[in-house]
């Protein structure tokens, strides 16, 4: 018999940025809104991913710290990892993949 635990159901996936942390959605709703968005949309990916899934003011907040792209470009990799429980370099490989 195969068991889902109810930390598997309830914990939430998190990632720090500096010295704040943010919990990560990592629902099967806000990854299907994330897809959805990222198709629908002619670019702006990371304000999609970085939008939906630490939240909304949280995102405003990630925002004002005006990072490097690079470091951008991680954190929406982080982000993907955590929803699609991957490891960082799983996640980077299915994003360069999709990039091309």
């Amino acid at each position: 018999m195969y068991v889902i635990d109810s930390e598997k159901l309830t914990k939430r996936p998190e990632i720090r940025i500096g010295d704040k942390i943010y919990e990560i959605d990592n629902r099967l709703s806000a990854y299907e809104r994330i897809n959805e968005r990222v198709k629908a949309a002619d670019g702006g990916e990371f304000e999609i991913i970085i939008g939906e899934a630490p939240g909304g003011e949280n995102f405003a907040e990630i925002v004002r710290m005006d990072l490097p792209f690079g470091t951008m470009q991680d954190i929406v990799v982080i982000i993907l990892a955590a929803i699609q429980d991957l490891t960082v370099e799983e996640a980077r490989a299915r994003f360069r993949a999709g990039k091309q």
